[in-house]
């Protein structure tokens, strides 16, 4: 009788482990889909392709990605009559003018994954208020021949081949291109930018360090939590052959060329996905000779400030050390996209001119012999 007693309560062990570890896989897929499918629902019944927008003319055009699958795409000017967006830059660039924009030939805007076309338009209304044309494509969201995502991984490949299509339509053999990315458009355009030495400038807008750390901040807290995680990559890795930590942009930070000039621009405050912190890391990674980090002003910032210092630990708890971090404070953001074109009016326009000084020394450049 305790033998049948001691493997009835065995059994009913096994079963509720067996239970608890299917509930726990389930539980771990669900989390795992918004990562998969990071879809926007605001633009849900929407085409990807819109027909016009308001203050904008678009100009289609199809380019083969870098699998041959064709991905489409558009140019954005400024056209018509101006939307509100459009004006409220106007108004701010009234009161400080840009001069030199028009050595930038195109902007690469991308901010979703998933209709990622009509998501970068209020980026273009801003950015082609100061004469800028802008590229938006489709990143293979949803609804564009791709129904997961691995995050900037695979579709950053893309961006070479639309260089190569946007190159090809220009009427100069060598434009200036620079690359203005949102959220997921700027974890995808850090890597772009990491590998493709045609793009002349950068800025970053709320990009997350680590897919990883940023999957890790939004779960909820559990004693299951390390275990929940692991099964999540593990879903994540059946699905697109990829984990979580193979997504770092602060890897591709810090493989930028240092002549490009970088902007990390936090807008988006206290988020698990993406946040200061996040950025701060990204800033210090990157090698470049010049870069700008800012955030919004904060409540606890002095009104007369225009910067503040962010003080953190890094490194092991063995050898940790303090740095400090000067971080420029934009007051909104609409402000934040005027300082942004100021930033491309200056210093990038600056790193577009600047001549390019051979590290190879003259004599040696001449072919003489060393």
């Amino acid at each position: 009788m305790k033998h049948l007693f001691r493997n009835l309560m065995l059994l009913l062990l096994l079963a509720a482990a067996g239970y608890g570890g299917v509930s726990l896989w389930n539980y771990a897929e669900e989390l795992a889909q918004p990562i998969l499918v990071p879809t926007n629902p605001s633009y849900r019944g929407f085409s990807t392709l819109p027909k016009k927008a308001a203050g904008l003319r678009l100009e289609p055009f199809i380019f083969k990605g870098y699998d041959g699958q064709p991905v489409q795409a558009v140019l954005a000017e400024r056209d018509g009559e101006e939307s509100s967006r459009q004006l409220s830059v106007l108004g701010h660039l009234a009161a400080e003018p840009v001069t030199r924009l028009q050595a930038i030939d195109y902007v690469l805007v991308c901010v979703d994954w998933d209709h990622g076309i009509l998501s970068a338009l209020p980026l273009a209304e801003s950015l082609t208020a100061a004469g800028l044309k802008c590229v938006l494509w489709e990143p293979r969201g949803l609804n564009s021949r791709r129904a997961y995502t691995t995050h900037g991984l695979r579709e950053h490949e893309d961006v070479a081949p639309l260089l190569d299509a946007v190159r090809a339509m220009s009427e100069k053999a060598d434009p200036v291109i620079v690359a203005v990315g949102q959220g997921y458009g700027a974890s995808l355009l850090m890597q772009a930018t990491a590998a493709e030495p045609r793009i002349s400038g950068l800025v970053s807008i709320d990009a997350y360090a680590s897919l990883r750390h940023s999957v890790q901040r939004s779960m909820p807290e559990s004693p299951l939590a390390p275990l929940t995680l692991l099964l999540m990559d593990l879903k994540i890795s059946q699905t697109v052959g990829v984990e979580s930590f193979d997504v770092a942009p602060v890897e591709s930070a810090s493989a930028i060329n240092r002549d490009v000039p970088v902007m990390v621009l936090n807008l988006v405050q206290d988020s698990p996905i993406s946040n200061l912190d996040d950025a701060i890391t990204l800033f210090r990674r990157l090698p470049c000779e010049h870069k700008e980090i800012c955030t919004l002003r904060a409540d606890g910032d002095a009104a007369d400030c225009d910067t503040r210092t962010v003080v953190r630990r890094e490194g092991s708890d063995e050898k940790a050390r303090t740095v400090q971090v000067e971080v420029s404070l934009c007051k909104d953001e609409d402000s934040a996209i005027v300082d942004v074109i100021h930033w491309l009016d200056t210093c990038v326009v600056d790193a577009v001119l600047a001549p390019r000084i051979s590290n190879m020394p003259a004599r040696m450049a001449a072919g003489a012999t060393p």
